[in-house]
């Protein structure tokens, strides 16, 4: 074992117990990374040989903790592909209250997203939380107990260990970046705990503060303006980025990190497969900067993501990054460095409303074509809804490049999707305006944005069938553009805004709770009965599903590539099978090599191309195949099953064709 020297000298202090030997390979492996970045981060703390030691006994202690059952899983991930490009991966996301009551509940209603095609399920935050407004459970009273309404630790366990025998993959949230402010480290601190007041960015005025605040921006300016609270029990300002009751963790102590640490160890060793880092881009603060994407942040990242080498190396990260592409991406695993090996693609899905709404492609196609492409063994999850809000972060330039001037853009949007612009079919509501700048995001499920929930309240049957389109469309695109579809719960029925929240008075501030609907049992058994929306949307995304497990092109980290349009209301993407010599995963990507996945080429003869077509109006649109640097003549249209036999086939309303190109090699 070569490492660091420092590293030698606390492992000889480490006693060592019989079946310690696949963590101390691990270790050597990984204790020169974890050395540089700790001491990057905290060489210069008076307790930086202590902390060290005792960062290395937690991961010693979380090792001998892990069961034997996930030691052999990792075991068996380290030999095997990783599983999360495993082909036709998908993922839901859902409330564990609004789904299905609590965990037992849940376990129940494994089969129905079995039925659907689901093998990664994301639970939204289940741990201990505060009574009443706890932020969708973002709010964390304590990082490792189950909320006491929803189950316990115990049944946890056994849910992961159901789906695991099931082929299934369990994700869950660690957030990172605060806690509840009844926590008990906040509790501790309030008490006059001088050691856990430290967790804390805490002044006693506002020179601080006022610093911070020049530059931060305001997360939500509507309800929880500013970045700091005054915190009578301390008598001084508490950072609170995201609200008053959520107090920022200071990273910047290395008694928080190790703390972090241990939640996370905790956390994998429930079984958890895939761990959800909350609010990464704000883990490092700096007075001057806007708190966002710092160095030190993605140094943290990678720092956890080395400790979970050597502890846990089936697990993986996802990287809840809501910021501009160019900034995501620095959050992926790269040639140079580990950090997640997933991030959400937050942008594909504004973009995908944005053609919706002006029934245009063009900023869609510029933007996904002008996109970092990611490091083989990576991959976007990419989706069409999910808890929060849609942001409308697209870049000023391309906006301006495709014809429209960004404010009035923006402010179209939001007109649309609120149902304000005259003729839009879209029920959503504006979320944060701020009146000031005329800033705000979009609240509202899927259904109701395509304009399903306007065209049954008017009985109009073209619109109903429009409308059906629109979520077939979007969904169809987020199964075969890039990466990992993922659902949210409620969308493969056809759910609409759940207006209940507005009843509810912990709710009654946060109008995201419309498009958090409560699961309509009664409507997900109509998914049965032929003829019905249900069945008809459920049906498609099923197929959707089950037939990109068969796709090589549709592989998460398959290379794509974005075609000039032939018309305005058309998308046109071409997906080419990745090499499984390509992929690398973080433990062999330094033998390996870890090149763009643009970069990838198929074999000639093999593995065929896919041309995914997309038409955003609401009239059928031939597809200019005669502009296409390629022959359709001979090739397959896979949602179909029928070979094509019009050389330029037609898009319907709202169409899409998945083309199984006869010749791979001739693009």
């Amino acid at each position: 074992m070569k490492t660091h020297p420092r590293i030698e000298r606390e492992l000889e202090l480490l006693d060592t117990e019989e079946g310690d030997a696949a963590f101390f390979a691990r270790l050597g492996l990984a204790g020169e990374a974890i050395f540089e970045l700790f001491s990057s981060l905290y060489g210069d703390h008076p307790d930086f040989q202590d902390q060290l030691a005792r960062l290395l006994a937690t991961l010693r202690d979380a090792y001998r903790a892990r069961p034997e059952r996930l030691k052999a899983l990792d075991r068996e991930r380290e030999r095997s592909e990783p599983w999360y490009l495993k082909p036709g991966l998908a993922a839901y996301m859902l409330y564990l209250d609004r789904f299905a009551g609590d965990l037992r509940g849940f376990e129940r209603k494994i089969p129905y997203l079995e039925e659907l095609g689901v093998k990664l399920v994301h639970l939204m935050p289940f741990w201990r939380c505060p009574a009443g407004n706890s932020d969708g459970g973002y709010a964390i009273s304590d990082y490792l107990l189950v909320d006491p309404r929803l189950g316990a630790e115990a049944e946890l366990v056994e849910t992961a260990d159901k789906l695991h025998r099931r082929g299934m993959y369990l994700a869950a949230d660690l957030v990172l970046n605060h806690s509840a402010d009844d926590h008990p480290w906040a509790l501790a601190a309030k008490a006059g705990d001088r050691r856990h007041r430290e967790y804390y960015y805490v002044f006693p005025d506002r020179t601080m503060p006022d610093r911070f605040e020049a530059a931060m921006p305001e997360v939500f300016p509507e309800t929880a303006p500013g970045n700091f609270t005054w915190v009578p029990e301390l008598e001084s300002w508490v950072m609170t980025v995201f609200h008053p009751f959520q107090w920022d963790l200071n990273w910047s102590n290395p008694e928080l990190f190790l703390e972090m640490l241990g939640v996370l160890a905790g956390m994998a060793n429930m079984g958890i497969d895939l761990i959800r880092l909350d609010a990464v881009p704000y883990l490092w603060k700096r007075p001057g900067t806007s708190c966002q994407n710092l160095d030190e942040a993605h140094t943290i990242v990678r720092l956890l993501k080395a400790c979970a080498l050597v502890v846990a190396p089936g697990v993986a990260f996802l990287a809840e990054a809501i910021v501009q592409p160019s900034e995501i991406v620095r959050y992926l695993d790269t040639a140079e460095a580990d950090e997640c090996q997933l991030a959400y693609h937050a942008s594909l899905m504004a973009l995908l409303w944005e053609a919706l709404a002006t029934r245009k492609a063009s900023l869609l196609s510029l933007s996904l074509g002008e996109e970092t492409r990611l490091a083989s063994g990576t991959a976007w999850l990419s989706y069409v809804r999910c808890h929060d809000d849609i942001g409308l972060g697209y870049d000023d330039r391309r906006i301006e490049r495709v014809g429209y001037e960004p404010r009035l853009h923006r402010r179209f949007l939001l007109d649309y999707y609120s149902g304000r612009f005259p003729g839009s079919p879209a029920s959503g509501r504006l979320f944060m305006e701020n009146p000031n700048t005329g800033d705000a995001r979009i609240s509202g499920s899927c259904a109701s944005l395509a304009g399903l929930e306007t065209a049954l309240a008017s009985g109009d049957e073209a619109a109903v069938e429009l409308a059906l389109r629109r979520i077939e469309l979007l969904y169809g695109l987020a199964c075969s553009i890039v990466g990992i579809p993922m659902l949210f719960a409620g969308d493969e029925i056809g759910l609409r805004n759940d207006y209940s929240w507005e009843s509810v008075s912990e709710l009654a501030e946060d109008n995201r709770w419309m498009h958090r609907p409560i699961m309509d049992w009664k409507a997900a058994g109509r998914r049965k009965k032929p003829g019905s929306l249900e069945a008809r949307l459920f049906g498609r995304i099923a197929r959707y599903l089950a037939l990109r497990t068969a796709i090589p092109a549709f592989a998460q980290d398959a290379p794509f590539e974005i075609l000039p349009s032939p018309g305005e209301n058309l998308f046109l993407c071409l997906r080419r099978p990745t090499r499984a010599e390509g992929r690398a995963t973080a433990q062999g990507r330094a033998n390996a090599g870890a090149g763009n996945s643009a970069d990838a080429e198929p074999t000639e003869g093999e593995r065929p191309w896919v041309l995914v077509a997309a038409n955003f109006a609401p009239e059928p649109r031939r597809l200019g195949a005669a502009a296409l640097p390629f022959a359709l003549s001979g090739s397959r249209e896979l949602l179909s099953d029928r070979p094509l036999v019009d050389g330029d086939p037609a898009l319907e309303a709202y169409g899409l064709l998945w083309i199984e190109l006869s010749a791979p090699g001739s693009p």
